[in-house]
């Protein structure tokens, strides 16, 4: 009997339906203090930045191992920033991720439609836009607690900046501005203008997607605290009639022509920022020394992480 029992019980199994197929398990490229980056999220994120480089018509002489590393430092340091936030109790709001959105489509100077169809063009999803946004804020956070003390610029560092590079007392510059597409080659237009192929203003009214492009991009007298930074970073060291190399803008390679400057009373020898200059002269100063500093504050995080790379 114990015989037939165990023998129905055996055809029971061979005649039953067949387990599913698990599902494919990713392989893992890295493991950071426990968390893991897959080979899969890997890929992907490889895809993305050699798609999104292309688009912005950048080259790119590292080889593929190369760069497949370097995305995934990138991405481990991502995980650390996560993972020290998590560690302060630091958080990023939904209104503060919209509001982050909201700078970036105001700083790439696109209308709402334009600056969508780029994210089309590059397969960013507005999750992966938010996830961008969030960690923007986290590291901004971390930096402010961490970081931002120990950066310091002085009033003689903005005066001397200012006397050198922009030497006028009213803060005010007319200023071109050229936005490229991102399926447009930036690089051959930028050489183009450069070799005096093309001018600034008529490369403008052809391609850019940025304001006033019939009138050649011509924004008109802004003032300084007024401007994007990063714009008003690249027409700091600009003298009247140059036209800028290319710059990142938003998501977006663009170009900047300083058409004229309003110059203010006094020399420039004993000129001196107003406020609102001399505050945007210490943004200035103070970003590569930022940028400086965190990158030494992450690589203390990753000299105690524990990081298994595996890919």
């Amino acid at each position: 009997m114990r015989i037939l029992i165990i023998s129905l019980a055996c055809a029971a199994l061979l005649m039953g339906p067949a387990p599913a197929p698990a599902a494919p398990v990713s392989r893992i490229a890295a493991v950071v203090n426990g968390d893991m980056i897959t080979v899969r999220e890997l890929d992907r994120h490889v895809q993305s930045e050699i798609k999104a480089r292309k688009l912005l018509g950048k080259t790119d002489s590292r080889s593929a191992a190369e760069l497949r590393k370097a995305v995934l430092e990138s991405m481990i340091s991502e995980k650390l920033v996560y993972q020290q936030a998590a560690k302060e109790k630091i958080k990023a709001s939904d209104e503060e991720i919209d509001q982050v959105i909201a700078d970036m489509k105001k700083e790439s100077n696109l209308s709402p439609e334009v600056f969508q169809q780029q994210l089309v063009k590059e397969g960013i999803t507005q999750k992966e836009l938010r996830e961008q946004a969030k960690l923007h804020i986290l590291t901004q956070k971390l930096i402010s607690r961490n970081v931002s003390g120990k950066v310091v610029v002085t009033e003689d560092e903005i005066n001397e900046y200012y006397r050198r590079h922009m030497g006028m007392t009213s803060g005010r510059a007319r200023v071109a501005l050229l936005v490229y597409p991102v399926d447009v080659n930036a690089q051959k237009w930028a050489a183009d203008i450069a070799a005096g192929k093309i001018s600034f203003a008529e490369a403008a009214r052809r391609v850019s997607v940025g304001p006033n492009p019939r009138e050649g991009g011509d924004m008109g007298f802004v003032d300084i605290a007024d401007m994007a930074p990063a714009l008003a970073r690249q027409i700091a060291g600009m003298k009247k009639g140059q036209v800028s190399p290319l710059m990142s803008m938003g998501r977006a390679m663009a170009q900047v022509s300083l058409l004229d400057v309003e110059q203010g009373e006094g020399g420039v020898n004993d000129a001196k920022p107003d406020e609102a200059t001399a505050r945007q002269i210490e943004q200035i100063l103070r970003q590569p020394r930022l940028k400086e500093r965190f990158e030494q504050y992450t690589a203390e995080l990753r000299n105690k992480a524990l990081i298994d790379i595996r890919n």
